[in-house]
């Protein structure tokens, strides 16, 4: 009621943030009509991406792969994909699964991004900064993901800077 009611975006988006965290089909229905109301606006829609980012839900990481897909994200937009990628690395129950699949998402994504924009790849890959202090299944698997990129040959410097640092 609270979303249907509002009458500014800002108390629209509270109410739908609130509604994301119940897997309920309401929540379906407020995300597809909070985007068919703000498609125009980029800064909104990246709240738009943002928000689904960062459910904690085990299909979360679904969700975002199929987001990927949208019409409305682009790799080649870097606040689109800080939007919804860089959310999701900040996303601490998905990024950090015991599946290690969240961090295979990010890492394919920041190995995608480096040669196009290093930078962007770099930023993303700090999400692997406190692997450490993650219990050894979660910290092994980010650790293996580090190596993976670490691995990788003709990273940029600035992405090669980063997993260094986290390694080292």
């Amino acid at each position: 009621r609270q979303y249907d009611t509002a009458d500014n975006m800002t108390d629209r988006l509270a109410a739908l943030t609130t509604l994301s965290l119940n897997a309920a089909p309401e929540r379906e229905r407020a995300l597809a009509d909070f985007y068919a109301r703000y498609a125009a606006d980029a800064l909104v829609i990246d709240k738009w991406f943002s928000l689904q980012a960062l459910i904690p839900q085990p299909d979360t990481l679904d969700q975002v792969h199929a987001l990927t897909a949208h019409p409305a994200f682009s790799f080649a937009n870097p606040n689109r994909v800080r939007a919804l990628i860089g959310a999701f690395a900040g996303n601490q129950t998905q990024f950090n699964r015991a599946d290690g699949a969240g961090y295979d998402f990010v890492t394919g994504n920041v190995l995608g991004l480096d040669r196009k924009n290093p930078q962007l790849a770099a930023r993303l890959a700090t999400a692997f900064r406190t692997w450490r202090t993650l219990e050894p299944g979660r910290r092994g698997k980010a650790q293996a993901a580090l190596e993976r990129i670490k691995a990788t040959a003709n990273l940029s410097r600035d992405l090669a800077d980063i997993v260094e640092r986290a390694l080292g």
